[in-house]
């Protein structure tokens, strides 16, 4: 059985600086910063369990049905202001579905 590591020191920072709403969240063998939305819709932040001393993010909003799929991809992001703009962005989109 294949098992997680434990999330290292680049994602935990990460998640501090983005605050209490968000947690770390393993899916599909990966720890991701996670946070899910009043009405169902969801954000996984893949790519920031490494030791890199780069920033390369990926956000996949997920739908708010049972069994949903990614819905959107936010790929690309670079640095940890572009993160925060990028989730804020995307959180002011989905809030109003």
């Amino acid at each position: 059985m294949l098992k997680t590591k434990s999330p290292g020191k680049n994602i935990k920072e990460v998640l501090r600086k983005l605050g209490n709403r968000y947690t770390i969240k393993t899916i599909d063998f990966e720890n991701c910063i996670y946070l899910m939305l009043d009405n169902g819709y969801f954000f996984e932040v893949s790519g920031l369990d490494n030791a890199k001393k780069s920033f390369d993010a990926t956000i996949y909003v997920w739908g708010n049905t049972e069994g949903s799929k990614t819905i959107e991809t936010i790929p690309n992001i670079d640095s940890l202001d572009m993160l925060k703009d990028c989730l804020q962005e995307a959180e002011g989109k989905y809030l109003k579905l």
